[in-house]
């Protein structure tokens, strides 16, 4: 099941490369599933957009599903709002091929300009987005909260490239609103895809330690290869990527953080046989979300599989002892 959330305004009855005011946003369900460049959310409100999202997760538990996958999904830097549909789409059919159901996966568009010239223009609009991402992400909690005695479902946010950027200053601001969780997490794992991050984002008194603190777990995943973010690298003033290099120090990591290295899959060579739901060949940067053996890590994530315990990876090791939070896919 697909359902939308975006802080776009809508000019000419579409959504745009621009930000709705006083960080507004929509809540959009019922997705209608036409063809690409026609399909789109017929429903808009909160109410109606809950009651869907609750009454999928209860269908699904009635169909067998104990636990039903239900998670966030932010988009990187170049996507216009039908990209960002096609992004959930496309992993909303991956998932559904190695879970056995399609999950619930709410994908949240902010106003990217869809091009790729507009690089440090998007990082403006992340800025200027997170407050309507905040405010969704505080109603969420409150969804949860009210529906916690009746929770029986499996909580993810997964996001890619910009998009954890978006994520670290929503978590950093959420943070300010409630303080740091205690008890239940607002997520149950967090999935990091090619972020472009600082490395030391995610260290101990990294600028994105927030979002461990808001997790259960927090599996990051990154390749040498990504050329995208060597770009990013450059504009960046030559700060190192966290989806590119991984994290600096790996005994500065919070213990629930765990960096997997998937250049063995995240490479030109390995991903040249896969297309995106526009028949392009999808690009390095983006593989994370298509290559099988990448996924089939991630879905091992997203069922909590201990983590020495997922099939297909393998420790690094630091001083001849294995390590418990870097991994290699094999």
């Amino acid at each position: 099941m697909l359902l939308m959330v975006t802080n776009r305004r809508v000019k000419a009855g579409k959504y745009i490369d621009e930000e709705k005011a006083h960080h507004g946003f929509d809540y959009l369900y019922d997705y209608d599933d036409k063809v690409r460049g026609s399909d789109g959310f017929s429903k808009r409100g909160k109410k109606g957009f809950e009651m869907a999202l609750l009454t999928e997760l209860s269908s699904l538990q009635k169909a067998g599903h104990k636990t039903p996958k239900v998670g966030i999904y932010i988009h990187g830097f170049n996507n216009d709002y039908q990209k960002s549909i096609d992004e959930i789409y496309d992993l909303e059919k991956a998932l559904k091929g190695l879970i056995g159901y399609p999950p619930v996966i709410i994908g949240f568009s902010w106003p990217s300009s869809g091009k790729t010239a507009y690089y440090l223009s998007d990082r403006d609009e992340v800025r200027d987005s997170v407050g309507a991402f905040t405010r969704f992400l505080v109603d969420i909690n409150n969804l949860v909260n009210r529906n916690a005695q009746d929770c029986f479902s499996t909580t993810f946010c997964m996001a890619h490239s910009m998009g954890n950027y978006m994520l670290r200053k929503g978590l950093e601001y959420l943070s300010d609103h409630l303080g740091n969780p205690h008890g239940r997490k607002l997520f149950d794992e967090t999935v990091l895809l090619a972020p472009d991050l600082s490395s030391k984002d995610i260290e101990l008194d990294g600028k994105g330690s927030c979002i461990a603190d808001f997790s259960r777990r927090v599996h990051v995943y990154y390749s040498k290869y990504d050329r995208a973010l060597k770009a990013s690298s450059v504009k960046r003033f030559g700060s190192n990527r966290l989806g590119r290099h991984g994290a600096i120090d790996y005994t500065n990591l919070k213990r629930n953080v765990v960096v997997v290295d998937a250049k063995k899959y995240a490479n030109n060579e390995s991903i040249k046989e896969y297309k995106d739901r526009e028949d392009e060949r999808v690009s390095v940067h983006s593989s994370h979300r298509y290559h099988k053996a990448i996924l089939m890590d991630i879905n091992q994530v997203l069922s909590s599989i201990d983590r020495d315990e997922i099939q297909g990876r393998e420790p690094y090791e630091f001083h001849g002892e294995a390590m418990n939070n870097h991994y290699k896919l094999v």
